[in-house]
């Protein structure tokens, strides 16, 4: 099951944040968690594997705008933190239902939480979408990225013989664009470990590289730089992008799939820092046209 918690809050003063309103959302999100069971926190932290939590920058809803630089005082924002273990949702649940009104922090100053929304989704729930679409439209809401592993030895290295070569540790390129196999190949691998573990990963991705989903166009695509700490920056970029299964490789039971993948998406994010509030979506579809 997912567990969404939206929480709502107002501060007194204005709050600066230094950093993206992602990494802020991140640290009261551990600080919940260290509050109620510093032993969860711990394991939370140092997974070594896909983090079973997503997060939404800060937000005035208001303005539909999420907050970069600081917290206006007097006005209402609020972020998002979604669930896909039971341990976690116990602690929130904890910390929502305990004695006296919630209070998070800030940047070292104490606000209290004015309103908490919560709502759940059965994991069966995306296997009721079952329409043949043929177009999806996505909009990159917050900055988005994606890692792709460069591995294996050098074409060079090749003609040595193997005694000779030297181990070859995968090496990390972050990828800045709507890279359509990188995009689905990386929700695939979410919905798999934190959703359905008989999701069919491998034949999936066979048909992704086949150019199963291509990039048809984009609108209003930009590269935002957003700082983590005093001395580190993060990149990824927000805008539009419109994917199309092209007609030769369409495959009804693989656009369900994609269809369900983006869906799922709304709750995990997608690509790099997911648990700093980037690759937040939303998207539509259109219907396989005659």
């Amino acid at each position: 099951m997912i567990s969404s918690f939206l929480l709502k809050a107002v501060s007194s003063k204005p709050i600066g944040l230094g950093t993206f309103s992602g990494f802020i959302a991140r640290g009261i999100f551990f600080r919940i968690l260290k509050s109620i069971d510093s032993g969860l926190a711990t394991r939370v932290h140092e997974m070594r594997t896909l983090s079973p939590f997503s997060l939404t920058p800060l937000e005035v809803p208001s303005h539909r705008a999420f907050l970069f630089d600081f917290v206006p005082a007097g006005v209402e924002f609020q972020f998002r933190i979604v669930s896909f273990s039971q341990n976690i949702t116990s602690v929130l649940q904890r910390f929502v239902l305990g004695d006296g009104s919630p209070v998070i922090e800030v940047q070292g100053v104490q606000v209290p939480v004015r309103e908490v929304s919560v709502s759940s989704v059965e994991n069966s729930e995306f296997n009721k979408i079952d329409a043949d679409v043929s177009r999806f439209v996505v909009d990159f809401v917050t900055p988005t990225f994606f890692r792709n592993t460069q591995k294996g030895p050098s074409l060079l290295s090749l003609f040595l013989p193997r005694r000779f070569r030297k181990p070859v540790k995968p090496v990390y390129r972050y990828v800045i664009v709507p890279d359509p196999y990188l995009f689905f190949r990386g929700l695939a691998r979410l919905y798999r470990q934190l959703c359905n573990p008989n999701f069919r990963y491998r034949s999936y991705c066979e048909w992704l590289l086949e150019g199963g989903v291509a990039l048809e166009t984009y609108y209003g695509l930009r590269v935002l730089k957003v700082r983590e700490n005093d001395v580190r920056w993060s990149r990824g970029f927000v805008g539009r992008a419109v994917f199309a299964i092209p007609r030769d490789l369409y495959d009804s039971r693989m656009a369900k799939l994609s269809h369900r993948l983006l869906e799922f998406a709304k709750f995990s994010n997608v690509g790099g820092n997911r648990t700093a509030g980037f690759g937040v979506i939303n998207y539509h579809v259109f219907p396989i046209q005659g």
